[in-house]
């Protein structure tokens, strides 16, 4: 499928790409892909974005918009996707040398065949006239640290503070109520960390179907979203643009989920991201390398386990006072369709892939899991529907924990992405803690344990 991102109203194809959807990207018009971030940059002073940065950002919003927007089941093993993507850039000459980095990295990142091009503009979409009467002063801080609201980017801006840093957090506005939760929790920080800088930004961005040349829209959605993260990321590195050169970018999660092993067999085109995972970061950085972009992207908690990460401020003022209000869920809105019940979201559901690895890490706090309904009861109760599926895959993938040995674990770990040695031994060791961490979650329930063996 071919796809052309414009940034020019006055839209006139090459004959090669008559038969592409269109993707618009329009300030003072209408578009199918809106962002607030470049009113961020604005209010931090920057009547416009470097171009290079302007470029990467346009770079990483085509990629979510495609992501978002192109369903798998359209292809032929409703999995893989055949991207061809025409993208504007204003410093073409430096991008062009990144085509077939860009091309490995994102098919490492979303599972699809990329084939990445780039054309010249002059149209600068961060662009404002009227000067800026709404001062947010960034420049302030010290880093930016990447702020979702799930426990492992709380855990890692406390991390932060505890260091003494200043960080500008940022968090990407997915759904409705989650920036007023994220606010919650960094307004908490401020009063604890009183002498330090605490910054919070949110932006959003969304896509609206492309069209056609004719004006024939794409039909459907897709929810895997694998792209999502590097838009995230792309997003914190503009700021940390704004703060200073070398400005370290933090992206604070546990290495089990950035490793990404599938649960199953049959769970290999997981849905979760790489954008962690080492070997995406290794391309990544090499891009950003070329194009002259050299602020550190660190992720420290690389190589621990959820509840190592937990371990490491559970006892601190800002963990207790506000660890209760993470969301990690997978589908944390799912509670407003609710026929009966509360309708009040966002919340965990307690039975997805990420908040069993929650309530997991969560062993050794006083935790919400008491609330929820016994892991047992709740896989008979939804045996042969959707609702218990993680739980069944993860059940699944403990029996066969049970049976492996460190070299067939290494084998699983090796086949991620390419991973030094060195690595592989360190992901052994997470991988092994966090599935053992599993298992002491549901021995917490007597019929769980004696259903499955353990």
């Amino acid at each position: 499928m071919q796809i052309w991102l414009e940034k020019d109203k006055d839209i006139v194809l090459p004959e090669d790409w008559n038969d592409s959807y269109i993707f618009t990207l329009y300030r003072d018009a209408y578009s199918t892909i809106y962002t607030n971030l470049p009113d961020i940059w604005y209010h931090a002073d920057q009547i416009e974005m470097a171009n290079i940065y302007e470029d990467l950002f346009t770079i990483a919003i085509i990629v979510f918009a495609a992501d978002k927007r192109v369903q798998r089941k359209s292809f032929p093993d409703a999995w893989t996707r055949e991207l061809a993507v025409s993208i504007p850039v204003l410093e073409i000459d430096a991008w062009m040398n990144t085509k077939a980095l860009w091309d490995k990295a994102l098919s490492f990142l979303t599972g699809d065949n990329w084939d990445i091009s780039f054309r010249p503009t002059s149209i600068k979409y961060s662009s404002h006239e009227n000067k800026n009467h709404l001062h947010n002063n960034i420049v302030k801080h010290d880093s930016v640290c990447l702020f979702s609201g799930g426990l492992d980017s709380f855990c890692g801006a406390i991390t932060l503070l505890e260091q003494g840093s200043s960080p500008c957090l940022i968090g990407h506005n997915e759904y409705p109520k989650l920036r007023k939760r994220q606010l919650q929790m960094c307004q908490s920080f401020q009063s604890i960390y009183s002498r330090q800088n605490i910054n919070f930004q949110s932006f959003t961005a969304n896509s609206r179907a492309p069209q056609l040349v004719t004006g024939e829209p794409l039909r459907g959605t897709e929810n895997t979203c694998r792209g999502r993260s590097l838009l995230f990321l792309c997003a914190a590195l503009s700021i940390a643009e704004i703060i200073g050169k070398n400005t370290p970018v933090y992206i604070p999660e546990n290495g089990f989920i950035g490793l990404n092993v599938p649960l199953t067999s049959s769970r290999k085109g997981s849905c979760s991201t790489r954008t962690t995972h080492p070997y995406f970061l290794r391309m990544l950085t090499n891009i950003l390398r070329v194009v002259g972009i050299s602020h550190p992207i660190i992720n420290f908690f690389a190589y621990n386990s959820k509840r190592e990460i937990v371990s490491f401020v559970k006892d601190t003022e800002a963990f207790r006072s506000s660890y209760m209000h993470t969301i990690s869920c997978s589908h944390p809105c799912v509670s407003r369709y609710n026929r009966s019940g509360s309708r009040e979201y966002p919340i965990n559901c307690g039975y997805c892939y990420p908040c069993l690895i929650r309530k997991a890490s969560l062993l050794d706090v006083d935790s919400e899991r008491n609330a929820d309904v016994p892991f047992f009861q709740f896989l008979m109760e939804n045996e042969y529907g959707d609702r218990a599926s993680d739980l069944r895959a993860v059940i699944n993938s403990i029996y066969r924990y049970k049976l492996c040995d460190d070299n067939d674990i290494k084998k699983k770990i090796r086949r991620t992405g390419r991973l030094s040695e060195d690595e592989v031994n360190k992901f052994l060791r997470v991988y092994k803690n966090s599935m053992d961490d599993l298992i002491a979650l549901f021995c917490t329930d007597t019929r769980l344990k004696g259903y499955i063996g353990i």
